[in-house]
């Protein structure tokens, strides 16, 4: 059970790991002007299901941490009263999303084990490239794709094989993101 406070996840989220913290004055710059997708979880530092959910949560900050179209967010309903207030939080831990087109949340009200709240946020959330629509990408993306257009399909499927071997292995956020772009821009050539 993690014992986590307010004050470590800030210094923990200040070294780059984990959610982002949400506050009253960060709030709607992070989660309505970022054009990003938002999972935000509201709890209360003494809530045993929230520290339960902690390590659940921190761990999708992070594989989220680089993403480019969803931010995973906490913010602590004892610090930021008013914040917990504007979205009629009642209990401990309350999980809403926000769409970029919408300032209004939804409820979540799936698992709250890692793998399905990685499942929500990858099926719901997270923008994905689209090869066959690369307005839909980053440049990075753009210029992956053009790149492995241009080989012979027994090339992609090694390329393929090599990332999806990498998966497992240590490496930044932003690292393990593009890799799993690559990966998706992969299984649709």
């Amino acid at each position: 059970v993690s014992t986590q406070s307010t004050w470590e996840v800030r210094i923990c989220n200040l070294h780059g790991t984990g959610p982002t913290v949400l506050t009253n004055s960060n709030f709607d710059d992070v989660v309505f002007g970022s054009g990003k997708a938002a999972f935000v979880k509201f709890y209360a530092p003494w809530c045993g299901h929230c520290k339960s959910m902690a390590p659940a949560w921190n761990e999708l900050g992070t594989d989220f941490e680089a993403s480019s179209s969803v931010v995973i967010g906490d913010a602590d309903c004892i610090a930021e009263t008013e914040l917990c207030g504007k979205f009629n939080v009642n209990g401990y831990p309350t999980l809403k999303y926000f769409t970029p087109d919408s300032k209004e949340p939804k409820d979540y009200s799936g698992g709250r084990d890692l793998d399905s709240l990685k499942k929500f946020v990858v099926d719901n959330l997270e923008k994905k490239c689209d090869v066959n629509d690369v307005s839909t990408c980053s440049d990075k993306e753009a210029k992956y794709i053009t790149k492995m257009q241009s080989k012979p399909a027994e090339n992609i499927a090694t390329e393929l094989s090599r990332l999806e071997k990498m998966t497992g292995s240590k490496m930044t956020p932003t690292q393990k993101a593009y890799l799993l772009q690559r990966i998706h821009v992969l299984k649709q050539l």
